[in-house]
């Protein structure tokens, strides 16, 4: 009785909707967990959908890696119905090391696009610091190992330098392919409250000219190639 949906793009998510809508209402109550970072109309839209057909939706992305995520290293940001979502508490403890409950239907995304914001900024600024110090005669190795020990480093920094380091690529821990949806969505999320945020959408500028050269099936950590690129 409980779904949960995970979907790599936006018309992915809609058909499977437009499915379970074909199938109609169902006798008994269900739940359907959608854990997709889309936008919050299509949350909202979503929700009043499955509402006519008996379905329960709560809404709750995750914030870490698709390798952080083979380990359980993943925190859920679940919102909507708290009786629904206690429900689902031990389906969240299966896949993940904690679930945070943030209130009301639609809060969860907005901490998602919170969090990949900053995801954006500190996988681009961490291939900026590898470059610089690679460019001023650094030892890669300890690039790393200096900046993961102090003050400036960030999960991003911990887990993608050394892929950048190595340019291990494939398989991606997240792909570019799905990291430039979830820029989209931050994108229009940023313009439909009025707000400017230069560094994200300098990193977010980046990441669109990587189109014309990386791989969607490489990790984001090539952003650091298209960073290289534009310093030839």
């Amino acid at each position: 009785n409980v779904i949960i949906l995970s979907l790599p793009t936006v018309p992915i998510f809609k058909e499977v909707i437009d499915d379970i809508e074909v199938n109609g209402k169902s006798n008994e109550s269900k739940i359907l967990i959608d854990m997709n970072t889309i936008s919050l109309g299509d949350k909202i839209e979503t929700k009043n959908k499955l509402e006519k057909l008996n379905i329960n939706m709560v809404d709750a992305p995750v914030s870490g890696t698709g390798a952080q995520a083979k380990v359980k290293d993943i925190v859920v940001m679940s919102s909507g119905d708290k009786i629904i979502i206690d429900e689902c508490e031990d389906i969240f403890k299966s896949f993940s090391k904690q679930n945070i409950y943030v209130g009301e239907f639609g809060n969860g995304i907005k901490f998602k696009i919170l969090a990949n914001l900053l995801v954006t900024v500190h996988n681009t600024v961490t291939a900026e610091a590898l470059l610089l110090g690679q460019k001023v005669g650094l030892e890669e190795k300890m690039i790393y190992e200096v900046l993961n020990a102090g003050a400036a480093t960030s999960v991003m920094l911990d887990k993608r330098m050394p892929l950048m380091i190595n340019k291990n690529y494939e398989p991606a821990t997240a792909s570019m392919r799905i990291f430039l949806k979830d820029i989209d969505v931050i994108t229009d999320y940023l313009k439909s409250n009025n707000l400017s945020s230069p560094t994200f959408e300098a990193a977010a500028n980046l990441y669109n000219q990587s189109k014309e050269n990386i791989p969607i099936t490489y990790d984001t950590a090539a952003i650091y190639e298209q960073l290289k690129t534009n310093n030839e």
